[in-house]
């Protein structure tokens, strides 16, 4: 059923050629926090004159009063719904040691009525990394983009690669070009298929990740795809590491779907380790070039 949204989502964007139309928010509140009995801090970040952005800041539950967050959690969710609909994927963290943050495009849930566009959409990640490290200065961050949020958030972290310091971005079931991705959607459907050209003349890369992903080193960076992505072909995932430097990592998920590596116990661990790993090390990930 997501995967046929997705698909007509796609068709109409190429019949109206308007890109902001690669969005699909929802004022609804999916799953309040309460029902998982949590509280998390509502934050309001002003982008711009009278535009502001919401967001939910979730610290860990395993802090106290002499045990610091091991890094916090910045997620950058997909284009449908709004972070009630998909904090969900990321709040076992909560119980690891991390804090998660979570925050809604310009358009979604409560965040301001504006239309999202490539553009603001980077322009609201550059905002939402840009206040949790000004909040939490000696707080590592990790970055997870999901779907069309990690296509977000890898040109979020570029524009700001002089500037903020990353511990590690997660790019999860995502894509270099809107172009691409638009044509992969399109040729899941016969329907859509004979139209998969036409993505290549209405979309814009312009505020596309592309290959600017080759200068997030020396930034650790994760690849995750699953072999079985109905919605942003498997090859998408490899172009990413294929043009990314090191230190770099793929992890394919066999039989994975669009964004469900998370679900799955065994890759949770794993990216509890690989942290913790990074965190051992002792290494200078980032050197910002301009202190």
């Amino acid at each position: 059923m997501r995967q046929n949204y997705i698909i007509i989502f796609f068709f109409t964007i190429l019949l109206s050629s308007c890109s902001s139309l690669l969005y699909y928010p929802s004022r609804n509140l999916y799953v309040p926090p309460s029902e998982i009995h949590l509280s998390p801090e509502e934050v309001w970040l002003p982008v711009e004159k009278d535009i502001q952005l919401f967001a939910w800041y979730f610290h860990t539950r395993q802090s106290n009063s002499n045990t610091a967050p091991k890094a916090v959690f910045i997620q950058f969710h997909g284009n449908a719904e709004n972070i009630s609909a998909h904090y969900m994927n990321l709040v076992w963290v909560l119980n690891q040691g991390y804090d998660l943050f979570t925050f809604d495009y310009r358009g979604y849930g409560r965040s301001s009525d504006v239309k999202p566009n490539p553009q603001n959409t980077v322009e609201d990640g550059i905002k939402a990394i840009r206040w949790v490290h000004q909040k939490y200065p000696n707080l590592p961050i990790v970055i997870v983009g999901q779907s069309i949020g990690g296509a977000i958030a890898l040109r979020a972290a570029y524009e700001l690669r002089k500037e903020i310091p990353i511990l590690l971005i997660v790019a999860d079931s995502t894509f270099l070009s809107y172009k691409e991705a638009g044509s992969s959607v399109l040729s899941h459907s016969w329907l859509t298929w004979p139209f998969q050209w036409l993505s290549y003349l209405v979309l814009s890369d312009s505020y596309a990740p592309g290959n600017h992903v080759a200068e997030l080193a020396p930034t650790p960076l994760l690849v995750i795809h699953g072999s079985k992505d109905q919605v942003i072909d498997f090859k998408l995932g490899e172009e990413i590491f294929a043009i990314a430097k090191e230190p770099k990592e793929f992890w394919k998920v066999e039989n994975g779907r669009h964004i469900d590596v998370f679900s799955r116990p065994d890759f949770q661990k794993r990216l509890l380790t690989k942290l913790d790993e990074l965190q051992k090390s002792k290494r200078q990930f980032f050197s910002p070039r301009t202190r």
